[in-house]
């Protein structure tokens, strides 16, 4: 099963895979409830959005008998297929339905919904914590344990072909993780994920180790962490959790509120400009 680990120099603790895919499904719920697509008016809107090559806006008026249109747009939004035209866009640039859907959460949701996003969306991409606000991100955690936000565990039988096995209880890792932020405040703790790369690594940098990057295993592991730890303090994207840093936004930075607003093509035109040629 996959993982979601925490390093730091002196340590590491996981997450159960499991419940990396509950923290996406609190994150991608939110914006189907956002959405509303029981609203025809709101259907409406999205449809018109929708590229004019996408199978949405091609078959917004589908044989009764079909797939109903909200079920195909909310699987459409949450899996969206990179390689067909956007379900979201404007003026021919496509907006990003994973980045809206994060930014939804960042928008309305609590601390721990918002770390929900921020672990889901960069735990590949080494999301971390300075020594400093460890603290602050084990409080986060334990507020959404007491919340029930995030689960303390679940239930599960390792072999449901044998009948005889019985459910058992599973720590999903968060008591860990908390300890571990605890444990010290002098050290930063960084995420990854366990089918990607881990923590530390060469990143984009591997080039300057060789030209296969194998200068990279000749370090110590020492100055592994720290050579990592460089890159990653200055690298793009604004990885860093840290508390009072609202507004996160995520990407061309709009939300589904955007897309419904009295002035939507305002701010989508602002949005997609400030983004340049990318969306």
């Amino acid at each position: 099963m996959s993982r979601v680990y925490f390093h730091s120099p002196s340590g590491d603790a996981e997450l159960r895979g499991s419940e990396r895919a509950w923290l996406s499904g609190l994150v991608n719920d939110l914006a189907i409830g956002i959405l509303a697509l029981h609203d025809p008016s709101r259907v409406d809107r999205l449809i018109s959005l929708a590229a004019p090559g996408h199978y949405i806006a091609l078959h917004a008026d589908r044989n009764p008998n079909g797939m109903r249109l909200e079920t195909a747009y909310r699987l459409a939004f949450l899996h969206g297929d990179p390689y067909t035209d956007a379900l979201v866009q404007h003026r021919g640039r496509p907006v990003d339905t994973f980045t809206l859907g994060l930014n939804t959460a960042m928008l309305l949701g609590n601390d721990q919904i918002r770390l929900a996003a921020r672990l889901h969306a960069q735990c590949e991409l080494h999301t971390w914590v300075d020594g400093p606000n460890r603290a602050w991100l084990a409080d986060v955690m334990e507020a959404g344990l007491e919340s029930g936000i995030y689960r303390r565990g679940i239930q599960y039988v390792p072999d449901p072909a044998r009948d005889r096995d019985e459910p058992q209880w599973v720590s999903q890792g968060w008591e860990d993780v908390i300890t571990l932020l605890r444990a010290r405040d002098d050290e930063p703790v960084v995420a990854s994920f366990s089918v990607t790369e881990q923590f530390p690594n060469p990143g984009r940098m591997w080039q300057e180790f060789g030209e296969s990057g194998d200068g990279w295993y000749e370090l110590s592991a020492a100055d592994q962490w720290q050579f990592a730890m460089d890159w990653l303090r200055q690298a793009p994207g604004n990885l860093e959790l840290k508390p009072d840093d609202d507004p996160y936004r995520f990407g061309h930075g709009l939300t589904i509120h955007d897309l419904f607003a009295h002035d939507w093509e305002d701010r989508l035109d602002r949005a997609l400009s400030d983004m340049g040629e990318d969306s």
